[in-house]
């Protein structure tokens, strides 16, 4: 798990995450990203890069189960869930 609001650091991570996927893919998912950062600018990212794909939820906590909703990165495409 990658909390991206407090340090640079994550933020490095996350785009090293969205770097490995096709170009086209990746800047969907930055674009998608962009919007929900500014939309959401308090909300705390939380960033888990598995084998099915890249999940980044949003929530008012770092706790899991407070996320509302969530980017789902694909190799073919980006998902946006509602918990």
């Amino acid at each position: 798990m990658t909390n991206s609001k407090n340090t640079d650091a994550p933020g490095k991570q996350v785009a090293t995450f969205i770097a490995k996927f096709d170009p086209a893919i990746a800047k969907l998912t930055r674009g998608c990203r962009s919007i929900l950062r500014k939309r959401y600018p308090s909300a705390i990212e939380l960033v888990y890069d598995n084998y099915n794909a890249l999940a980044i939820g949003y929530s008012p906590t770092e706790r899991t189960s407070d996320v509302v909703f969530s980017l789902a990165v694909y190799a073919r495409g980006v998902n946006l869930y509602f918990m």
